[in-house]
């Protein structure tokens, strides 16, 4: 598949095909950092089944929104956060204390464990064989972000060094294409199944002016981009505000911050608080 440019304007997203050679991802796109203010909608259709009732609930369609489209291939990310899985398993620290320092390990999407989820657990579970040979395989281009500077050194995000290009039938927006296909954080919040809340996403707990719990705004799950973080060992994010954090949270996990308003004490198992939107390419002809 042909990497694409993706153009965001007044809530359109327009694509064009480029050579494989070309660049993709965050050099491609037309960064919008401003949010937009229009309510955003998606036209939804359905592919694939996957647990959501319940940690064993029988499958159920998936429902999708339709971000792109591009000759006969149709851009698809699930509707609701689907599970909770680690963006790399074992990455040392969870949560951030005197006695638990960040990782020093740097990996990224590449060699991520949720990539390998993806495109194997999650891609046998979700798609039967003849859903899976509709499926369009993605030609990636991922940077990293910014490095941290050295001593004296100003922070440079030209200086970033590349990712590695992989080629997926499942993967997770970037930092870039999270913040260009949506026009705003109430575009990019997306609530969870009750089966990734039984696997232990992070459930969060919204305010209003006057500090009481905003029960419509409140129980949308952040789930994980594909681009690094700020800092090695580091994932970005969408919280479950919507909010794009680019500086990212542990790979592993890292949800509990210790704000008030951000919810009650994890229980859920080490490293699974994060949620997992998937997307994929898929020929259009499947969907109607």
């Amino acid at each position: 598949m042909a990497l694409l440019t993706c153009v965001l304007a007044a809530g359109m997203v327009g694509c064009a095909a480029e050579s494989s050679t070309g660049t993709g991802d965050n050099s491609s796109l037309l960064i919008t950092t401003q949010q937009q203010a229009e309510v955003q909608e998606f036209e939804t259709v359905t592919f694939g089944s996957y647990a959501q009732g319940g940690e064993s609930a029988s499958p159920e369609p998936i429902e999708w929104y339709v971000l792109a489209e591009d000759g006969d291939k149709t851009l698809l990310v699930s509707k609701y956060v689907l599970d909770a899985v680690p963006f790399n398993q074992g990455n040392t620290g969870q949560l951030w204390s005197n006695d638990n320092t960040r990782a020093t390990v740097d990996v990224e999407w590449a060699d991520s464990s949720i990539r390998a989820w993806l495109n194997g657990e999650f891609y046998n579970a979700a798609f039967s064989a003849d859903e899976q040979a509709q499926i369009v395989a993605a030609d990636l281009s991922t940077a990293k972000n910014a490095v941290p500077p050295a001593a004296g050194e100003e922070l440079s995000y030209q200086d970033s060094r590349a990712g590695t290009d992989t080629t997926d039938n499942v993967f997770l927006l970037s930092r870039i294409e999270a913040m260009d296909l949506f026009n705003n954080d109430a575009a990019r919040a997306a609530a969870p199944t009750e089966y990734a809340i039984a696997k232990g996403v992070y459930t969060g707990v919204e305010s209003d002016a006057s500090g009481a719990i905003d029960e419509e705004a409140s129980g949308n799950a952040p789930y994980w981009l594909r681009s690094e973080g700020y800092y090695a060992g580091y994932a970005s994010v969408v919280l479950d505000s919507g909010y794009v954090n680019g500086d990212g949270f542990r790979q592993d996990g890292e949800v509990k911050d210790g704000n008030a308003d951000h919810g009650t004490e994890l229980t859920s198992d080490y490293g699974g608080n994060f949620g997992v939107r998937p997307c994929i390419w898929v020929e259009t002809a499947a969907l109607s």
